[in-house]
């Protein structure tokens, strides 16, 4: 019960802050509308007694900028290893195994952040099936699940976001204001339930945000 506390903190610590900042930033979406400027197009996760896992892939702006504008996008793959036990490392290492009979790899090595996780963004060129953490000697080997299989995917929820915000968009179009950018996050409090994030982000940190069921497409809350 305590590891799951400790998890629940840690990833409530790091909604809290890119709701905050407005910030954060192969199966590629075919086309990704233009006012897009994040989107999660898979999240792996594996779990453990000592570590979770997350690899998150996507598109988002280079460098992300909450300032209303979109500029050049690119793919990304982010993994983020939170300890649910003290580590006494200030860098871990890691390597995702692809599926298949000759199997691909990928290691590296993460150095602590902030907030007691340990994350980074790699080059993965395949799917990941499998992952292996070690740190303090010991050695964490799970297998991965995408939670986004079977659920809205976040052009979804993008729609379902557009549907509710149309009033004010209207608004503002008839206002002559620019089109907001469109910033999206899968986010999740026990990583059994998770949920779509959707902002729509103005000039000077101006922004709307919904909150959406990525099973069932309720909207949870807006502002």
């Amino acid at each position: 019960m305590k590891k799951k506390a400790l998890l629940f903190v840690a990833i409530v610590l790091v909604i809290c802050a890119a709701a905050a900042a407005l910030a954060a930033c192969d199966k590629a979406e075919e086309s990704t509308p233009s006012d897009i400027s994040r989107s999660v197009t898979s999240l792996y996760i594996a779990d453990g007694d000592d570590f979770a896992v997350t690899v998150e892939t996507g598109i988002c702006e280079q460098p992300f900028i909450a300032d209303g504008k979109i500029g050049e996008t690119a793919e990304f793959v982010t993994i983020t290893v939170t300890p649910l036990v003290t580590v006494g490392s200030e860098e871990i290492s890691f390597t995702l195994t692809g599926g298949g009979e000759t199997p691909a790899t990928l290691s590296g090595t993460l150095t602590a952040g902030g907030f007691g996780d340990f994350k980074g963004d790699i080059a993965l060129s395949f799917e990941p099936v499998k992952v292996s953490v070690t740190a303090d000697g010991k050695t964490f080997e799970a297998d991965l699940t995408d939670v986004t299989e079977g659920k809205l995917s976040s052009a979804d929820a993008v729609n379902i976001a557009r549907e509710l915000f149309a009033e004010r968009v209207e608004e503002e179009r008839a206002a002559g204001v620019p089109s907001r950018e469109i910033y999206v996050k899968l986010v999740t409090g026990d990583r059994e339930h998770f949920y779509y994030y959707v902002s729509f982000i103005g000039e000077n940190v101006d922004y709307w945000g919904a909150l959406i069921d990525a099973e069932t497409g309720a909207v949870l809350s807006k502002r």
